[in-house]
Parts: structure tokens; C-alpha cells; sequence
């Protein structure tokens, strides 16, 4: 009976709000719950476009850029329902976007369209055929690459593996490909690229190819695509955390200018591009193929060491891809 009593309530009560609701169309009980129950959501505050062109410059000059380096806003304007930010970084055109409220920075834009077709464009440049390589006694192995660069990032991976088994067999030389106007070093990926690949080229001149090669695998496993943990690779590596900043600083602009023109001279442009006995090799994007790295270089000996007996692994192959 009690049951029965309290069900023809519930009942009643439902009716009562249904009459209530039809007569009263503006009625929203969404809004009433949020006052009843003091979780009325916050309304998140739009910035002006002046405002977040403020908010832009001060975190960009904190957090992005070199101090002392000059930049401008240039333009404002809204895309894709945020703000579109139109830089110059010492004379570089850069493109980056922010929230309307001003709380989320995009640095760079991937266009997906453009990374499938250069994804299927690597596919197909690991296709064609390779040129011949000419052997010699002694091969030389240059690569090129821009250190933010997803794919270069994978050809240093993949590469490991053959230099720790063939470099005292072989010479190898790595470099970065970058542009300058003046004393204005630009790299393809920004102003945090370009800082790295100085901190990578000091590593490289300072301490050696074997630990650059420990480093920049590091930085590619465990930092992302800014580098922001470099300093930890740097001291598990043993490196000299300072030296590596103050050579930055001292040297970085020469060493950035001294292999725009290696790269030039090469033809490199794209990243990652590996070049055996001054012949481009298509082997390079095989990313995940250590053992077809290790065959490119061996097919460059007069005489192929034992090593090149030695098989090494090809787990998780991906096939092409390179950043111009």
C-alpha cells in the first residue's frame, strides 16, 4: 500500500512539471540545475585582437624565441574559429594560431593533405631505383637533417645501429640543413630547431659522433618536438650542460653558416637526405630498416669488412616521408 502511495506521487509530480514546461517555453532546467547546485559553468572570456596580440608577444619572447631575437606580429585575424598570428621572426615568415581566451599556443601547423602527400611521395622515392655507388676503401656516409624533423628523427634511429657496427670501418659526417640572411639562422621547423640543431652541432664538434649519435637519439625518444629535455640527455651522457649552452651562444651562428654551405654544395635540401661516396641513397627511408642501412653502406666497400656479416634488426619498417 505504501509503495502504491508513493508511486501515484511520483506520478503527480511528473505531471505537474510537464503542464509547467508546456506553459512555460523559455523554462530551462538546465540552468536551473547549475543554480540550484552552484555549478553554473564559468563563461570563458574571448580576448580582442589586440589583447591576444599582447599575450602572443610576451609568451613568445619567454618561451620561444632566443633572447635578443627580434620578431613582430605582424598580423591578427581569425581562422577555424581561433586567432591566426601573423610573425616575422629576424626576417623568416612564421604562421601560428592561438585560442580566442589566449590559453593554448600553436607554434606550427600540419597540414594532414600535405603530410599524406609527402608521405606518399617518400613511398615512392623509396621505390625508384638507386643510382649506383661507387666503392672505395674507406666509404663516406653524409647525412643531413634538420633535428625537429619527424623523419630525420628516424633516420638518426635507424642509423645507430649501422655506425656503432661500421664506424671504425667507414667515416661518417652528419649535418644540418638550414637557410641564413645575415647572421639570422633559419630552419624549417622555427626558431627552437635552430637552437637545437646549434646545441646538437656543439655535441657533435665537442664531444664526438658517438655521442652525438647517444644524444640526439635521446632527445628523439624522450624530449617531443621541442628538445625541451635535453639537458637530462646532456648529463646522462655526461656532457657538460653549460659548455654545450655557452658554445650555443659563442659558435652557434659559424657552425649553423658552415653546414648551410656543406649541405648546398651537396644539394641536400630535404631532411632526412644520406649521401655514400657523393651519391644520394634512396636506402634512407627505409626508416626502421637498420639492416638496409647497413647493406647501402656495405655495397660501398672495395672489400667488405666482416662486419657487413652481421645482421641487424628491421622491426617496425615505415617507408618514406622526408621534411623540404
Amino acid at each position: 500500500m505504501k509503495k502504491n502511495i508513493i508511486s501515484f506521487v511520483v506520478i503527480v509530480v511528473a505531471l505537474i512539471a510537464i503542464v509547467y514546461v508546456v506553459k512555460n517555453p523559455d523554462f530551462d532546467i538546465k540552468k536551473l540545475l547549475a543554480t540550484e547546485l552552484g555549478q553554473k559553468k564559468a563563461v570563458t572570456k574571448n580576448l580582442t585582437a589586440e589583447e591576444v596580440k599582447g599575450k602572443a608577444s610576451d609568451f613568445i619572447a619567454k618561451n620561444m624565441v632566443k633572447p635578443g631575437t627580434e620578431f613582430d606580429i605582424t598580423e591578427v585575424s581569425e581562422e577555424f574559429g581561433l586567432y591566426k598570428l601573423q610573425l616575422d621572426v629576424s626576417g623568416q615568415a612564421v604562421t601560428a594560431y592561438i585560442t580566442k581566451d589566449g590559453k593554448t599556443f600553436f607554434p606550427t601547423v600540419l597540414d594532414v593533405v600535405d603530410s599524406e602527400k609527402a608521405n606518399e611521395a617518400g613511398q615512392d622515392e623509396v621505390q625508384a631505383k638507386d643510382l649506383e655507388i661507387p666503392k672505395t676503401d674507406k666509404p663516406q656516409i653524409d647525412l643531413f637533417v634538420m633535428s625537429f624533423c619527424p623523419f630525420g628523427n628516424k633516420a638518426e634511429d635507424t642509423l645507430k645501429s649501422a655506425y656503432n657496427l661500421l664506424k671504425d670501418k667507414a667515416t661518417f659526417n652528419f649535418h644540418y640543413i638550414v637557410s641564413s640572411k645575415g647572421d639570422a639562422i633559419q630552419s624549417l621547423h622555427g626558431e627552437k630547431e635552430v637552437v637545437q640543431n646549434e646545441r646538437e652541432a656543439c655535441v657533435l664538434r665537442d664531444y664526438g659522433k658517438g655521442k652525438w649519435i647517444d644524444f640526439v637519439t635521446y632527445v628523439n625518444t624522450n624530449c617531443g618536438s621541442d628538445g625541451t629535455c635535453w639537458e637530462a640527455g646532456a648529463k646522462n651522457l655526461g656532457l657538460n650542460v653549460s659548455k654545450i649552452s655557452s658554445c650555443v651562444t659563442a659558435d652557434g651562428t659559424g657552425l649553423m653558416k658552415k653546414d648551410e654551405k656543406i649541405s648546398s654544395d651537396a644539394g641536400a635540401s630535404g631532411s632526412p637526405t644520406m649521401i655514400i661516396n657523393g651519391v644520394e641513397t634512396k636506402s634512407v627511408y627505409q626508416y626502421g630498416n637498420s639492416e638496409a642501412y647497413k647493406q647501402a653502406i656495405c655495397s660501398a666497400f672495395n672489400d667488405a669488412p666482416t662486419e657487413c656479416s652481421e645482421t641487424l634488426e628491421a622491426t617496425a619498417t615505415t617507408a618514406g616521408g622526408s621534411c623540404n
